[in-house]
């Protein structure tokens, strides 16, 4: 008997401390924030094409356009900021007709006789302000270029529109949190934790391939007369988020 009453009392005396340990309650909820705002700047795609009897006049001519290009893009209307970056130089023998190309070195006499030579090189533009894209278009048709496109554009400032999409998540969480905290009876506490559990850019465009050699040096030319001017802009940039926010409940 002596002995249940001690165990009896040993438990009496455990169970405060055992309810004192007790984890407080709270809730769990996932945040989804957007922001989004215009593009500062636009990116273009484009080939430019130099031909000559020989390799060396075909490169020629190609960097002739190239500085063609250059002396005119700052002219057009609104003065844009341009920066060019170039890719995939190809310099290629153009044989007669009646040569046929079976994949294995072939003679340079007879019907393979080389009649020509062609230069092409792909660029990219930065343009900003991305408004003015659409005559950047047109100007690189009107000189020459060749399958142009546009592939989106950014902002400057990305660190501030993700920053926003971060608030909006959170203000996100806290909603859903109080609404739940009311549909339960309870009252909503001050915030526990939050964890950053994703950060999706869209409409992201990255500009870090090195720069090209420069330029020939641009050739003198008269004020910039677009053939057709050409209303395009990009579509805006998007930053989303997602949290979890974890937040105390009291009575």
């Amino acid at each position: 008997m002596r002995h249940a009453l001690l165990a009896i009392s040993l438990l009496a005396v455990a169970a405060p401390a055992l309810a004192a340990e007790a984890p407080a309650p709270t809730i769990n909820v996932v945040g989804s924030g957007r922001a989004e705002r215009l593009a500062d700047y636009a990116f273009l795609n484009f080939t430019l094409r130099g031909e000559g009897a020989a390799s060396p006049e075909a490169v020629k001519a190609l960097a002739l356009a190239q500085a063609r290009l250059e002396a005119s893009l700052p002219k057009l209307p609104g003065k844009p900021t341009t920066e060019t970056r170039s890719f995939n130089l190809q310099i290629r023998e153009v044989r007669a007709k009646g040569c046929e190309n079976r994949g294995y070195p072939q003679m340079t006499s007879g019907d393979c006789t080389i009649v020509g030579s062609i230069a092409t090189q792909g660029f990219q533009l930065r343009i900003t302000p991305a408004s003015r894209a659409g005559d950047a278009a047109s100007l690189i048709a009107q000189l020459g270029g060749a399958d142009v496109n546009a592939s989106g554009g950014g902002v400057t400032d990305d660190k501030a529109l993700n920053e926003a999409a971060m608030r909006d998540a959170i203000a996100d969480a806290k909603r859903q949190a109080q609404l739940i905290a009311a549909a339960s009876g309870v009252k909503l506490g001050p915030i526990v934790r939050v964890q950053d559990s994703q950060e999706m850019p869209i409409g992201a465009f990255s500009y870090g391939a090195p720069p090209p050699p420069p330029p020939p040096p641009p050739l003198p030319v008269s004020a910039v007369q677009l053939t057709s001017p050409l209303n395009y802009a990009p579509q805006p940039i998007v930053r989303t988020a997602r949290v979890m926010v974890t937040y105390g409940l009291e009575p």
